[in-house]
């Protein structure tokens, strides 16, 4: 079974990615790491994201798989619709574990787009970890 880690490309995906190494160190478990995109097909920048993200695993000794996942971010409450999607596949692939980083929201924007990390705490069947950005890594 693997820890379920997903992870955009922004600022804050080293930060979730150590925390989830640390973790997977500690539970003998492998990552699958998920960079979550709108698009159907990986773009180049996409692609280069994804060797960022495997030169950063490769400095550790946990074994890890990366993917790139089309979730579908249409609609209002746009991060419920991910959060669910990310629920699912965690039985689809079969994960024990989510490992998931967390922006604060103002009152507005969470109305309009909700709580991805939220609501894969609240729905999914396995442990969640939930990396707040105050955290450094």
């Amino acid at each position: 079974m693997s820890l379920l880690v997903a992870i955009g490309d922004d600022n804050r995906f080293e930060t979730v990615l150590d925390i989830a190494v640390q973790l997977a160190a500690g539970l003998s478990k492998e990552l699958y790491v998920v960079h979550l995109t709108e698009n159907e097909s990986a773009s180049a920048d996409e692609r280069a994201f994804r060797e960022d993200v495997q030169a950063f695993l490769s400095e550790t000794d946990v074994p890890f798989e990366i993917n790139i996942e089309h979730l579908n971010r249409s609609g209002l409450r746009s991060g419920t619709a991910v959060g669910k999607q990310l629920v699912d596949l965690t039985t689809d692939v079969g994960i024990d574990h989510v490992v998931i980083g967390h922006r604060s929201k103002n009152r507005l924007t969470t109305v309009r787009e909700g709580h991805t990390g939220f609501v894969v705490a609240e729905d999914a069947p396995v442990p969640v970890t939930i990396v707040p950005e105050a955290v450094e890594p």
